[in-house]
């Protein structure tokens, strides 16, 4: 729905053509009125501009503007030295060099808005102070940090974390604030009249009365609606009512006849709400049946999407647990057992790589499907890592690569207990072999 505020702005420039822009809003972001004829002339031009609030495409692309520019400036706003966070300048020069960014941004742009973007909340501030009371030196960084190589690379890596957090909460506000505020100009109508025509506008506009009551309109009918304007009612009441009435002097039957009315105007409706229900409840039994029948094609989407999975991490790692034709599970078996099960799996990691790859997470959801079947299984979770780099350096790594499988297992709902975890580095690998980065799970019954 568009909001209209008419705001006219004249313009006579010399003896440039005079020029009103009817806007939405107080400025002329059409850039229709900007144009002058230097040549004598009384026509004047009226532009009227039509607004409406921004669509998803041109907020998503506002946003993506917007974030860009703020996310660089939050990851150079603070630095780390010797173990202190500091901000580069003030917190309030930091908020407010945040806030000119969005300013500039619509300024810039030239989009249009219901309210003024006046500052972020107060959630900004307090997480800028956060970020400014941080101090590593005070801080034992006990799990991981071999070295002071280590302590410096997890003190970078909290510190990304809380600006990420900033950038975070900077864009959600900038996001509410666009799709609250943001207008377009969707078109534009314009006219020429002359200065008779333009002075008479003005003076309808300027001394226009709102509680002025409104001036007649004569229509002209037709023959045949002056016929039914004066068509007498042929309606009357019944002969016995007029027989009573005139007997009486009173209608003793009236109030019987308009409880008669009411009744059966009752019945009526009471009839309607019976169709409606029924057709409510019918609509309700298509519909479960339509939702059952997606149900069954959904179900057998899955078991095909199911039986895939099977065979791809078959083929990628060559043993039984993926083998969907020859099943893990016995048929009728109600206690789940598993059998034709592999002695132990492997889940590979990058150089240097602590994540897991979606193949992994795949096989990973296999082992979950294999131990939710059997309460007995357990699982060794060992991690490995090749001679790149150093011993120690690598025994933590493939402390991580175990501990992040055991993290994804467990929140997938696995019991902690139902699995054990080791780490041996490269002391099983002779090279850099991409095949010993790795963790190995074997299945204990």
């Amino acid at each position: 729905m568009l909001i209209l505020v008419i705001h006219l702005v004249c313009s006579n420039f010399l003896f440039a053509q005079g020029t009103t822009i009817i806007n939405h809003f107080p400025s002329d972001t059409s850039g229709k009125g900007s144009s002058l004829i230097p040549t004598k002339t009384t026509e004047h031009r009226i532009v009227i501009n039509y607004y409406e609030p921004a669509s998803t495409q041109q907020l998503d692309q506002f946003q993506d503007l917007v974030s860009s520019y703020l996310g660089l400036y939050i990851e150079r706003c603070a630095e780390l030295e010797n173990g202190d966070v500091r901000l580069k300048k003030s917190k309030k020069e930091t908020l407010r060099d945040l806030n000119n960014v969005v300013k500039g941004a619509l300024e810039f742009y030239e989009y249009e808005k219901l309210k003024d973007f006046k500052s972020f909340s107060n959630l900004v501030v307090n997480k800028l102070s956060s970020i400014e009371a941080l101090d590593f030196s005070k801080t034992d960084f006990s799990a991981g940090a071999a070295d002071e190589e280590a302590k410096l690379r997890m003190q970078k890596f909290y510190l990304q974390k809380e600006l990420s957090d900033l950038k975070l909460l900077v864009n959600m506000e900038v996001g509410i604030y666009g799709d609250e505020n943001l207008m377009v100009i969707t078109s534009s109508d314009e006219t020429m009249i002359d200065d008779a025509a333009k002075a008479k506008l003005l003076e309808e506009y300027t001394s226009f009365d709102p509680k002025r009551p409104l001036d007649p309109i004569k229509v002209q009918l037709s023959a045949e609606s002056m016929a039914l304007i004066n068509f007498e009612d042929p309606s009357s009441l019944s002969d016995s009512q007029d027989a009573s009435s005139s007997k009486n002097g009173v209608d003793k039957d009236f109030a019987a006849q308009v409880l008669e009315l009411l009744e059966a105007n009752n019945n009526k409706l009471d009839g309607m709400q019976k169709q409606i229900d029924d057709l409510r409840t019918e609509q309700l039994k298509m519909w479960q049946q339509n939702q059952d029948d997606k149900n069954l094609v959904l179900q057998k989407q899955i078991d095909d999407l199911r039986d895939m999975v099977f065979a791809l991490v078959k083929m990628n790692s060559g043993q039984d647990v993926a083998d969907a034709g020859n099943s893990m599970v016995k048929p009728g078996n109600s206690l789940g057992t598993v059998t034709n099960l592999p002695g132990s799996m492997n889940i590979y990691f990058a150089k240097g790589s602590t994540s897991l790859d979606a193949g992994s997470k795949l096989s990973l959801n296999e082992i979950v499907d294999i131990l939710a079947r059997s309460s007995s299984l357990k699982l060794i979770v060992t991690g490995y890592a090749d001679k790149t780099g150093d011993s120690a350096k690598n025994l933590l790594l493939s402390q991580m690569r175990a501990n992040e499988v055991k993290r994804f297992l467990a929140a997938s709902g696995l019991p902690t207990e139902r699995f054990i975890t080791k780490y041996f580095g490269d002391r099983d690998s002779q090279t850099e072999n991409g095949e010993d980065r790795k963790v190995k799970i074997e299945f204990v019954k």
